[in-house]
């Protein structure tokens, strides 16, 4: 009689991100280390936002980057559960103004070279504009605020002209949804303008990219509005999946 082999099949396990792992970082592409950014390194990364995408950092978010409160309920939340992370997003915001409550749950990461130098950021960000959108359509300003642990946006995405080409980009936009999708974020987002043609780049990162001036509907999280772009602008949005 012969013998049945059943085939092993291998999964990788996906190991649970922590505060100190944000904070120290993992190894990037060519040489550098893709970690949170500090207060040190806030000004390196408003000059190569502002250069390479014409943005900068919120103002509310580098001041909270220098003192170290950015991002205090994503800590929280990486080294307990989503239960910890809604309860400190709760604290953050008791007593707090909109500005500091929305920088707790944001996100600046940089990758850095062999001489802890920026040559890259990403800066994810609570989602104004759908807070604003909630707010113009009845919700209470609380209930608005609370979208900022469900929904994250891309705010500004650079690299340094001498440091692209090597996957610095894809690295940093690969750890943001990685901290975002531990904490069970229904949604991340952002746009770019039309002429710099980066379709096939966020495409490659997982995400949908809309047809110019398409706004993408968030009535999959039961919201009853759209968020919008100009005719200059394509959204790319990245949302978690459903099973």
């Amino acid at each position: 009689m012969g013998r049945t082999t059943a085939k092993k099949t291998k999964t990788r396990r996906t190991i649970p991100l922590s505060a100190d792992r944000l904070r120290a970082g993992w190894p990037g592409p060519a040489g550098t280390r893709i970690r949170r950014a500090r207060a040190q390194d806030t000004e390196a990364a408003d000059t190569l936002l502002q250069t390479a995408v014409g943005q900068r950092l919120v103002p509310a978010l580098r001041s909270a980057i220098e003192d170290g409160t950015e991002g205090a309920a994503v800590l929280d939340g990486l080294d307990g559960t989503r239960k910890t992370f809604r309860k400190s997003f709760a604290h953050h915001t008791a007593g707090h103004t909109a500005a500091e409550s929305m920088s707790s749950t944001s996100l600046t990461l940089v990758a850095t070279d062999t001489q802890d130098q920026p040559v890259g950021v990403l800066s994810a960000t609570a989602p104004a504009n759908v807070i604003g959108k909630a707010m113009d359509a009845g919700y209470p300003g609380d209930r608005a605020l609370a979208l900022s642990v469900f929904i994250a946006k891309i705010h500004g995405l650079a690299v340094a002209e001498e440091a692209r080409g090597q996957g610095i980009g894809a690295a940093l936009m690969k750890r943001a949804w990685q901290v975002y999708h531990q904490l069970d974020y229904f949604l991340l987002y952002g746009s770019y303008e039309t002429h710099r043609d980066l379709a096939a780049f966020y495409t490659r990162c997982g995400y949908t990219v809309l047809a110019p001036g398409e706004a993408v509907s968030l009535d999959r999280i039961a919201l009853p509005f759209s968020v919008g772009v100009e005719d200059s602008e394509c959204i790319f949005t990245r949302w978690r999946p459903l099973h």
